[in-house]
């Protein structure tokens, strides 16, 4: 069925990110962003069911960013059952949350990595990202010089 409305309607595919180092798998779930949207955004959207552990180093990058965390029990978002390690700054500062949680991340504040430490129950994790086509992330630490997206991650659309 056509419709004069289907340009707002878009099916993102499902996406898997995993490290190339150990094929941990860090995101499984719908992506969408420029190529689909046309816009300088990208939203992503995963249900969290084990722990897991980033190797992104600590960056920055000219764009705002969120990443939030809640429970996946549709009968109460609240019901978070899980630990989420999330580092801030250049000294890696590791904030934990241990219940639903939205973090903002200005441009120019450097972050990472995180980590899933512990998942009792499901949860849900989004990210969005505003301004990112065509900019990498920028490594705040000398022994991450050098670190690219494209030499560490698989991308595997399914």
């Amino acid at each position: 069925m056509s419709s004069k409305y289907d340009q707002y309607v878009h099916n993102p595919p499902h996406l898997r990110l995993s490290m190339k180092k150990d094929n941990t798998v860090f995101f499984d779930g719908l992506m969408i962003g420029h190529d689909l949207l046309g816009y300088d955004f990208q939203f992503g959207h995963q249900f969290v069911t084990k722990p897991f552990k980033g190797d992104n180093p600590c960056h920055s990058h000219p764009f705002q960013e969120f990443m939030a965390w809640y429970g996946g029990n549709p009968n109460d978002p609240d019901d978070f059952q899980a630990e989420i390690g999330f580092c801030f700054g250049e000294e890696m500062e590791e904030l934990i949350f241990t219940r639903p949680t939205i973090i903002s991340i200005p441009a120019g504040v450097h972050h990472h990595p995180f980590e899933i430490k512990r998942v009792d129950s499901p949860i849900i994790q989004i990210e969005i990202m505003i301004g990112n086509k065509d900019h990498m992330p920028k490594p705040s630490l000398d022994k991450d010089k050098g670190f690219t997206t494209s030499s560490m991650i698989n991308r595997e659309i399914l």
